[in-house]
């Protein structure tokens, strides 16, 4: 095997790692929430390749069966692309609807999302190790 298509191997798997430990952060959810449904949105790479990073306050109003009914950006990363993603992603999720509180269908609950890229894998991977990470 060529010594790029190694490298072409390795950085792969070290993406898939990547992705994985993003899916458990994000499968961990909040201690209040229980997701039912929580995809990761994709970044297109223009937000990759600019390696932008930031943090995206939103509103979440839900449904009864659990799904989001509204989503609204309460404070803007200050990157259009960033809060738009954010956005999109987060109409996609879905309460388990047995953890549903009255207010979740009225005034909503508060997700902070934060957008970075891991300075010690970038430099080992190309830039598609950025994600968001929930706190």
């Amino acid at each position: 095997m060529s010594q790029q298509a190694h490298s072409t191997k390795r950085s792969r798997h070290a993406v898939y790692l990547v992705l994985a430990a993003v899916v458990s952060l994000l499968a961990a959810g909040s201690a209040q929430a229980q997701w039912a449904a929580k995809p990761v949105p994709p970044l297109p790479r223009s937000v990759l390749d600019q390696a932008w990073s930031g943090s995206v306050l939103l509103g979440l109003v839900f449904e009864s069966n659990g799904q989001v009914k509204d989503v609204s950006l309460l404070r803007s990363s200050g990157i259009s692309a960033l809060d738009e993603i954010a956005l999109k992603g987060a109409a996609r999720w879905r309460l388990d609807p047995a953890t549903l509180q009255a207010s979740d269908m009225t005034t909503g609950r508060r997700h902070l999302i934060k957008f970075y890229q891991d300075a010690r894998v970038s430099r080992r991977v190309e830039p598609i190790t950025a994600f968001w990470k929930e706190l």
